[in-house]
């Protein structure tokens, strides 16, 4: 396994983060979607990458449908081994509250499926980093397909990875995938910032009060919970809608329980960088002090 150090880095990007979880249908798009947008109202430079090649949905949760299947070379994805294209070669990607987004549902009708062996899958997630003309991030934001397969195992091998975020549910089926998860980039050397707890409740649509809908798991999974909450989100239904009609919740209903929920993680998330970027460049300064002293030692014998 490569040291993180030598691990390579996305040009103008300050901290490349991915979301993700053992387990699909807990909601990573969601949570990818409206942090992204959550850390730009906040005044943050932030860029989303689909990461899920099998079925990319940031598109229609951001208001972009692609309803014909692509033909030809408009389906064509980028997999040239090239990390430094020049400028007018690269994609450009399309702009949405805020955020500069890249998906492979961009290249393809929303029913055409897609369907790259898993090494390539892996390699084209990774080119795609290099191939989007992100200009100068703060945060970069990579929502990964569920499992611990591709294009999780290139990523976490090939790129310096700041952060990951884990999505979970309450019940114990998520938790255990979720667990899974967290192994994969703890052996891999990914700094895990924290977990998400999503459809945490239902809030009631005529009365407001939240309604328990899943079982809460009674498994103590140490590793799990000894990780920070970083929000505990619940399920709207009226956001679901706004959801599905291309609409974050925390742009069409900033003031919901749901739309504060995101934006208390967003706040969280940002702090938990911040201290993490301060100590890694006091731990650069520290090494590079003392390869001058060591030096200066050397001279002076």
């Amino acid at each position: 396994m490569p040291e993180r150090t030598k691990r390579a880095r996305v040009d103008q990007v300050g901290a490349l983060l991915v979301v993700g979880s053992g387990k699909g249908g807990v909601g990573k798009s969601t949570v990818s979607v409206n942090l992204a947008v959550a850390l730009a109202k906040r005044g943050a430079m932030v860029g989303l990458l689909d990461g899920d090649a099998y079925g990319p949905s940031v598109p229609m949760m951001l208001g972009v449908r692609k309803r014909t299947s692509s033909k030809g070379s408009e389906a064509v994805l980028p997999l040239a081994e090239h990390k430094n294209l020049p400028e007018e070669y690269k994609l450009r990607p399309l702009p949405r509250y805020g955020v500069k987004v890249m998906s492979v549902g961009f290249f393809i009708g929303e029913e055409q499926a897609v369907a790259p062996m898993p090494d390539v899958l892996g390699l084209l997630i990774r080119q795609l980093l290099y191939s989007v003309s992100w200009g100068p991030l703060d945060y970069l934001i990579i929502d990964l397909p569920p499992g611990t397969s591709e294009p999780q195992a290139t990523l976490c091998r090939e790129m310096q990875l700041d952060g990951a975020l884990l999505v979970t549910t309450p019940q114990d089926i998520a938790r255990i995938d979720t667990a899974k998860a967290l192994a994969m980039f703890r052996n891999a050397d990914v700094p895990v910032l924290g977990v998400v707890q999503n459809m945490d409740g239902l809030l009631c649509p005529h009365c407001g009060e939240q309604v328990e809908i899943f079982p809460r798991s009674q498994e103590i999974r140490n590793a799990l919970d000894e990780l920070p909450l970083l929000g505990r989100i619940p399920l709207d239904p009226k956001a679901v809608v706004s959801g599905d009609k291309g609409q974050p919740v925390v742009v069409s209903m900033p003031d919901s329980l749901v739309a504060q929920a995101f934006l208390a993680m967003a706040e969280r998330i940002a702090a938990i960088v911040e201290v993490k970027r301060s100590t890694e460049i006091q731990a650069e300064q520290r090494e590079e002090r003392l390869k001058g002293e060591q030096i200066d030692d050397e001279r002076e014998d």
